[in-house]
């Protein structure tokens, strides 16, 4: 049973997506300002676990627009997150920043691999800050998850030759590290191991190789990783095309 806040933000996004596969532009990128009003609004209010709901359909709205290569759109929803994600870190609130940064990396990936560096770009810089602040607030799920999201673009990004895009990625992942380190935090040699051992873990599940981050996974390395399958909870929750967005890259 979602909440009143819950279900607003699953209207917000299906009209979201809905605009975007009709290619109309404006809506969608009303649609994004509606959600991260009610992101703001769930945030002055203390409603933590509410944003996980406009992360997802954030994420679901910039997905569909990397999909139409509408890129005002797709750099709309990250940067709806990216205003969501300041506050949030200074509220401690390390589950709505798991769910954002999964977010921005879903957007980010696809935009790699659509030729669409400006959004992936965005990406990066959001990752950025959400890494280093949960870093600061010792955050390690968050911490790990941002460091592995920008490997993955930074891989995605050399195999396009989006080299400036590759090395924007790869210096903001170090400057997590870094932080990291001078912070006594999470040490270098276990945020390198973190998708290691995520691709040993899915290894084991043979129906699950598609979620292999992207640059691991031996034969069947990842390219186009979504949550759908992996955060179940999230699969079910969402209409059935969106459940394959990841497929149309």
């Amino acid at each position: 049973m979602f909440s009143l806040n819950e279900q607003k933000a699953i209207e917000l996004g299906e009209s979201g997506e809905r605009a975007v596969r009709e290619q109309n532009e404006y809506d969608a990128l009303q649609y994004i300002e509606y959600l991260r009003e009610l992101g703001e609004e769930l945030l002055n209010a203390d409603f933590e676990t509410d944003l996980k709901r406009i992360a997802i359909s954030l994420r679901n709205i910039g997905n569909k627009a990397v999909q139409k290569r509408i890129g005002n759109v797709a750099s709309g929803a990250v940067e709806a997150v990216d205003t969501l994600a300041s506050p949030s870190i200074e509220k401690g609130y390390s589950n709505a920043l798991w769910s954002f940064s999964k977010a921005v990396q879903e957007i980010g990936k696809g935009a790699s691999q659509a030729d669409m560096p400006e959004t992936a770009e965005k990406a990066v810089n959001t990752l950025e800050v959400i890494g280093r602040g949960a870093v600061e607030k010792r955050m390690e799920v968050v911490t790990l998850w941002t460091t592995m999201s920008l490997e993955e673009i930074g891989y995605l990004a050399g195999k396009k030759q989006l080299d400036e895009l590759s090395s924007a990625a790869k210096a903001a992942r170090e400057s997590i590290i870094k932080l990291s380190e001078d912070n006594g935090f999470i040490p270098r040699e276990q945020i390198v191991k973190y998708p290691q051992l995520i691709s040993q873990t899915l290894s084991e599940f043979s129906d699950m190789q598609n979620l292999q981050p992207a640059g691991y996974g031996g034969s069947r390395p990842n390219e186009e990783f979504t949550e759908e399958e992996f955060f179940e909870e999230e699969a079910e929750e969402e209409e059935p095309e969106t459940g394959t967005s990841g497929k149309g890259k």
